[in-house]
């Protein structure tokens, strides 16, 4: 099912003029009928451009204002070649790569410096218009999405030069002691995390509540010295591997 398809209503809404979302792209892959409905499904503007200068151009005018820029795949290398240019215009806000192949994904992950530029969130556009609203809300409240398959990547092999740690993540002999803090069940939690389930997927696989859930990963975060899932799950597989093959969910 194409994004396009998300909604084919027209109505006209009132725009939460503190946020919005800007993709970066062709009109191919986010149409105008696409824009619509992320308005219409969020309550924020929508806009596309062709180009990260077309973007700047008008950027001036939302000067403030919390924002998700949303990188093509198309725009890859110019992503690579240039990140500091896009990380600084999604402030205040988040950068996230949309994706409709899975080795366009692992490239930029494996080569973006999160020591550098911090995290980048990421998008497939090849999902359910659901499983797409999803991952697009989490982005809104800077819950960067990783895919489990470069989750995977991470755990089997070591990633090229410019996949370090995140920002936050520890990379200090301390990680074992940070570690060693969590009790079991933070850890399983933190395990399934970093295999990029949702709450509510954890809390059916463990038999707990999402509430429950949220609990922990708070926990975690303090105890490991992160402040999102993306940055927990970069600890969990970079600076735990060892622990990340021991440890059982039940």
């Amino acid at each position: 099912m194409s994004i396009s398809e998300l909604s084919n209503s027209s109505c006209t809404i009132d725009e939460n003029e503190d946020f919005m979302i800007v993709f970066i792209g062709k009109e191919l892959f986010y149409s105008n009928q696409t824009l619509r409905s992320v308005q219409h499904e969020f309550g924020v503007a929508a806009h596309r451009f062709e180009s990260l200068a077309a973007f700047l151009s008008e950027a001036s005018n939302a000067e403030g204002s919390g924002k998700i820029v949303v990188v093509d795949q198309i725009m890859m290398e110019d992503l690579l070649a240039r990140p500091s240019d896009y990380v600084r215009s999604s402030m205040p806000g988040c950068l996230a790569f949309a994706y409709r192949k899975e080795d366009a994904a692992r490239f930029v992950f494996e080569r973006w410096d999160r020591s550098r530029f911090g995290p980048i969130g990421f998008l497939p556009m090849n999902v359910a218009p659901d499983a797409w609203r999803a991952i697009l809300r989490l982005l809104m409240h800077e819950e960067l999405y990783l895919p489990g398959f470069v989750a995977n990547c991470v755990a089997s092999k070591p990633c090229a030069t410019g996949a370090t740690t995140a920002r936050e993540t520890p990379k200090s002999p301390a990680a074992g002691p940070l570690l060693s803090k969590l009790t079991r069940r933070e850890k399983q939690v933190l395990q399934l995390v970093s295999e990029g389930k949702s709450n509510k997927a954890i809390a059916a696989q463990l038999g707990i509540t999402e509430h429950t859930v949220k609990l922990h990963m708070h926990n975690v975060s303090g105890k490991i010295g992160v402040s999102n899932r993306t940055a927990a799950a970069h600890f969990f597989f970079e600076a735990a591997a060892q622990d990340a093959h021991r440890t059982s969910v039940d």
